[in-house]
């Protein structure tokens, strides 16, 4: 029988994981507020504004299945900390750039240190909370990105407004610092657990990753998410800044709504999905693709930007739904011994997509001389395919998952 933390310990690990989450989304997203005055200090086109925000997911991704891995062999706790001390100190090193080329740099680097976060997280929900707890504890996780964005973009664009793009990178920077240490201390597990934990990871070689049921499909899934997320995160302050002439800070105000919507629903997909869609998961992400497509094409036929928010908005909420069951098949029914690996590996191709994405658009806004119209085409397409590839996603993932641990105890 296995055994899991305590209610009170369950509530302090879930309530640093939102504030680590919180941290990591506001990092990652301040650049996208950032990134109207660094581009006017340092003079940058749209292909070096996408670059510049596509670095960041191309080093987060190659880190994404290493991170994994080294979660699995060196414990959540140990990587949580490394990783979140890492990318803290690169944020803080961000607001010291002298070029666009030291800023490319930074960011790379910035995007290693917090590869393993994601993947060490997931682990920990894995390690401290049984199966029927689950996907509460992963929208609830998740969420924390809504949380991130508010103040990624909000609180980031006030203290733009107020300090400076450099002051703002310096001052989130050291209080990632400061939270890392306390991580350290407050996540250290009983001595049993630790013995449980060391000893399951012993039990299945990482070869058999690939083995697992549905792990394409899961893959695949992500990157299209992601290319829509990432998408709209990206370029939405520059969209309402450039093209519908709303000033930053009250930019980032409007930006906040649909965080703000996407919280909350995050969280209620949790409780749909413990509750009343066991084994049934992908056809509440078919559902959130479906009409995050229906959305993307109302957000671009938007006339005023009343409208454009509002349907931002259920984009967010069908987005949280459509986001929310990913993570969750994976830590409800893939092996526990390589819970971190698979989460590596599919977020691998999730940050892929994040590098591509904002990239990819910008390419696009180019190509078609300043209409952003065939960018939410483009959106709208990867929202389709994202709910063909969910609904073939078979419902036997909990089988598929025990018989790749059988067939390792064999070997």
């Amino acid at each position: 029988m296995e055994m899991y933390a305590s209610k009170k310990r369950k509530i302090i690990i879930s309530g640093l994981l939102f504030v680590g989450m919180v941290l990591s989304f506001f990092d990652r997203v301040a650049i996208n507020v950032a990134v109207i005055p660094i581009g006017d200090e340092f003079h940058l086109n749209t292909s070096q504004t996408g670059l510049l925000i596509s670095i960041f997911f191309i080093s987060y991704s190659l880190m994404q299945p290493l991170g994994g891995w080294m979660t699995d062999k060196y414990g959540a706790r140990v990587m949580i900390t490394l990783s979140l001390f890492g990318w803290s100190l690169f944020t803080l090193m961000t607001g010291f750039a002298w070029s666009f080329v030291s800023l490319l740099f930074i960011r790379f680097i910035f995007g290693l240190g917090e590869g393993p976060f994601y993947p060490a997280s997931m682990s920990t929900i894995r390690d401290n909370f049984p199966q029927e707890e689950r996907g509460r504890a992963n929208s609830f996780f998740l969420s924390a990105q809504n949380i991130g964005g508010i103040l990624g973009t909000a609180l980031a664009a006030a203290m733009i407004a107020a300090f400076g793009w450099r002051g703002m990178f310096s001052v989130a920077g050291i209080l990632g610092m400061i939270v890392a240490i306390g991580f350290w201390f407050i996540l250290k597990p009983k001595k049993v657990q630790k013995t449980n934990v060391i000893q399951a990871r012993k039990k299945v070689p990482l070869k058999q990753l690939l083995k697992i049921d549905n792990i394409w499909k899961l893959i695949s899934f992500k990157f299209l998410f992601n290319i829509i997320n990432y998408g709209l995160i990206t370029w939405m302050p520059i969209y309402l800044v450039k093209e519908k002439g709303v000033d930053l800070v009250h930019a980032g105000s409007l930006l906040a709504i649909p965080y703000i919507l996407g919280f909350f629903m995050f969280n209620v997909s949790g409780l749909v999905l413990d509750k009343l869609m066991v084994g049934r998961e992908k056809y509440l992400a078919a559902a959130g693709a479906l009409l995050c497509a229906i959305f993307l094409y109302f957000m671009a036929n938007a006339t005023s930007v009343a409208q454009f928010i509002t349907y931002l908005t259920l984009n967010s909420i069908a987005l949280s739904f459509f986001g929310t069951v990913l993570y969750t098949i994976i830590i409800k029914y893939s092996p526990k011994e390589l819970t971190g690996s698979v989460s590596g590996v599919v977020t691998f191709a999730g940050q892929i997509a994040g590098a591509v994405s904002p990239t990819a658009i910008g390419l696009i806004i180019s190509l078609f001389k300043g209409s952003y119209n065939a960018a939410f085409w483009f959106l709208v397409i990867s929202a389709l395919l994202a709910m063909v590839i969910v609904i073939s996603i078979k419902n036997n993932a909990s089988q598929s998952s025990k018989e790749v641990e059988n067939e390792t105890a064999a070997i």
